[in-house]
């Protein structure tokens, strides 16, 4: 598939768009279209636009939206009570949450962006509750059943597909003798990481309100590192 690879969203004055312009890249979407540019298990690349097709698929299917779907079958099991899908965010949430910054630190003219892509980029959440999806899978994986997860869906998780290192939603990758899944952040003015160890139960969560908050994540990342060794 073809398509920009960062959701840029829009500002709350500038108006939504709708999920389906996403897909077909028409008025008032400032995305192009998702088109397919090579066969399957041929080659990859990042994109957030294969998990809108996702979030689609999952509307049509469940007739609910995303954000009470993923509330109900996911974020309030795992308690992240912290956490939610819906966009824009709600005015009750506002006060609980981070201003996007430039790289310069200043703050943005819109505090956030909104994203109708919100299954790749509409996630509103806090590093402990990610945390406790990072739990969630190494716990599936360890005693086969979580919260939410099975291990059979855990282990799809953490097992690449085809080509390149990307499992269902998660990357994989060895450093040293540890496979670790990762998953990372990237809207207008916010940048996070998260990191866990596929069996030995520890990880680490790093959430960042500035574009240029991936210098600071692998700054604090390094030294956690150097601190305890397995990371």
């Amino acid at each position: 598939m073809g398509d920009a690879p960062q959701a840029e969203g829009r500002c709350r004055s500038n108006g939504g768009r709708r999920r389906r312009h996403r897909l077909d890249g028409e008025q008032p979407s400032n995305v192009k279209a998702l088109l397919f540019k090579c066969p399957p298990f041929t080659a990859y690349k990042y994109l957030g636009g294969g998990t809108v097709i996702v979030q689609q698929a999952l509307t049509d299917l469940s007739g609910r939206p995303l954000a009470e779907f993923m509330h109900e079958t996911v974020l309030a099991p795992l308690n992240m009570n912290d956490s939610t899908f819906e966009q824009p965010l709600p005015v009750a949430r506002e006060a609980h949450a981070a201003r996007a910054h430039r790289p310069d630190g200043k703050g943005r003219t819109a505090k956030w962006h909104v994203y109708p892509e919100q299954a790749p980029a509409g996630l509103w959440t806090t590093a402990a509750d990610l945390g406790r999806f990072t739990i969630e899978i190494q716990t599936a994986l360890r005693d086969s059943q979580g919260k939410v997860l099975n291990r059979a869906h855990a282990r799809e998780m953490v097992t690449p597909v085809g080509v390149g290192p990307f499992a269902v939603g998660l990357t994989i990758e060895k450093r040293g003798e540890g496979w670790y899944f990762s998953h990372g952040g990237s809207d207008r003015g916010f940048r996070c990481s998260l990191i866990g160890h596929v069996r030995k139960g520890y990880g680490l969560v790093l959430m960042t309100n500035a574009d240029n908050g991936g210098m600071r994540i692998r700054e604090v990342a390094a030294r956690v590192a150097a601190m305890f060794q397995p990371i």
